[in-house]
């Protein structure tokens, strides 16, 4: 959920919004008079995004979700007791 502040009111509060946003994926919108700036988010929740771009990156990756969600979808996937490892 993304959350607007002014800068004015993260000064007044900071160690307590940084614990607010480290504690779930937050995200925080800082305004400087009025208009959006910058976004201030925890590290997990970053590295999360990273990670998410870098796998879309790769050529055909969405389309392999996709067909693969399908798949569930139809019935046609693997249940997990079934592999064999």
């Amino acid at each position: 959920m993304d959350t607007v502040i002014a800068l004015t009111d993260l000064r007044a509060d900071l160690p307590g919004i940084v614990k607010k946003i480290t504690r779930g994926f937050n995200r925080l919108i800082v305004t400087v008079f009025g208009k959006p700036k910058v976004v201030i988010m925890s590290l997990e929740e970053l590295e999360s995004l990273e990670e998410t771009m870098d796998i879309l990156s790769e050529p055909g990756a969405l389309r392999e979700i996709k067909a693969a969600s399908r798949q569930a979808r139809q019935g046609k996937g693997v249940r997990l007791e079934d592999l064999k490892l």
